[in-house]
């Protein structure tokens, strides 16, 4: 099971959703990673990145088809918590 994946026009990950530009910048920094790792760290860190890719393609696609012209300006809009509440 990979530990992320799009949800309703979200990226998701086991702590909560992730904004589109930060779930960008972690694939990318996991791919960065797989570049130079190897054995099981490679392996991990490339398929995050692979889910990472994936889950932004999809939720994308989800937001493209609810209206929206900027996928990205729909996280401006998300109701969450700040941070560091409970």
């Amino acid at each position: 099971m990979t530990p992320f994946r799009a949800i309703g026009g979200m990226v998701t990950a086991d702590h909560g959703p992730i904004r589109l530009i930060e779930a960008r910048a972690l694939a990318a920094a996991y791919a960065r990673e797989a570049a130079i790792g190897d054995g099981a760290w490679r392996a991990i860190a490339l398929s995050r990145a692979e889910a990472l890719d994936s889950a932004v393609r999809e939720a994308t696609d989800w937001r493209r088809a609810a209206g929206w012209a900027d996928p990205d300006a729909a996280d401006a809009h998300a109701r969450r918590p700040p941070r560091g509440a409970p």
